[in-house]
């Protein structure tokens, strides 16, 4: 569990530290680009995309618990529920937050026009069906990502045991 926690805190620390060179690294979007952007993230769904990802999200905690703490699984699973619905206020703020993050990105790197062109392509069937399929997608990135931290970290911390200064 130190390790996950580590893990976790590692790629919170990566990924606030990049976000925040790429927004020093580009101005701050116009209002075209903005409407453009929220245009797009509408068109590609991203709340049910977020929403699928929370499901994913819920269900792997809850079988992590069943594996590692079965006796709790019952009360574990009430919580991850109630903490975990799409009208609950951690939930709705997650929404809010991946909107909000969704739209400056594309906003500061696509122009207007791009993002009306991806836009058309979203609103298509095979642009649904992309947006329908991807958060599986996404979570076989995260569960391969997450065996390829483990034994990243597995390997450094074995071979700086094998000798006494680390090298």
């Amino acid at each position: 569990m130190v390790i996950d926690a580590s893990i976790a805190s590692i790629d919170g620390t990566l990924a606030l530290a990049g976000a925040a060179i790429a927004q020093q690294a580009t101005p701050e979007p116009d209002a075209a680009h903005v409407a453009a952007a929220t245009e797009l993230v509408s068109a590609m769904d991203a709340k049910t995309q977020a929403l699928t990802s929370v499901e994913q999200l819920r269900q792997a905690l809850i079988m992590r618990i069943q594996a590692s703490e079965p006796k709790k699984v019952v009360g574990f699973t009430a919580y991850a529920d109630k903490e975990m619905r799409p009208d609950s206020p951690l939930v709705k703020q997650f929404l809010t937050d991946m909107e909000n993050i969704a739209v400056q990105f594309y906003a500061r790197n696509f122009t207007p026009d791009e993002m009306k062109a991806i836009a058309v392509f979203q609103k298509s069937e095979a642009g649904r069906k992309f947006n329908r399929v991807t958060p599986e997608l996404g979570g076989l990135i995260a569960t391969r990502m997450g065996r390829f931290q483990t034994d990243v970290i597995k390997a450094i911390e074995q071979g700086a045991a094998g000798t006494a200064d680390g090298k």
